[in-house]
């Protein structure tokens, strides 16, 4: 979707994929449920990023993570991939980013984990930096770039 307000922002597009497969006993037998995964991708436009904008942008993505990630007795995974492409990046903004991390796992009658993954794609120079598990991500985007 283009131009969807998430969580108090315009987000220029929005992807949601969502996965449900029968859950097997050890990957065989079915039991009758099912487990379900999830992916949110947020881009964002920023004009400038600096360190106190990304530590904005970080507290942000822990937000939406915790309104959009819903897990339950069946959860197996949520991403959250925001994405933002950037005019301007400060240097130590890279060092900063490659830093974060918030990966969770549930229990207590929830099951799974989640993760933030968080790009900047740097319109100047035409490369992708990211956080720790946004590797992936960076693979994705990369040739787009």
């Amino acid at each position: 979707q283009q131009n969807v307000q998430v969580s108090g922002r315009m987000a220029a597009l929005l992807s949601v994929f969502n996965s449900r497969t029968p859950r097997k006993i050890l990957g065989l037998m079915p039991t009758g449920g099912t487990s379900h995964a999830h992916e949110y991708r947020l881009l964002f436009a920023v004009p400038s990023l600096d360190e106190q904008t990304l530590d904005d942008w970080w507290k942000y993505a822990q937000q939406v993570s915790a309104e959009l990630v819903k897990p339950d007795e069946n959860h197996d995974f949520s991403l959250l991939s925001v994405i933002l492409a950037a005019g301007e990046t400060d240097k130590s903004v890279l060092k900063k980013l490659k830093k974060l991390s918030d990966e969770r796992k549930y229990q207590s009658g929830k099951h799974g984990w989640s993760s933030i993954r968080l790009a900047v794609v740097d319109l100047d120079t035409h490369k992708v930096h990211t956080n720790r598990m946004g590797d992936s991500l960076k693979n994705i985007l990369q040739p787009l770039v």
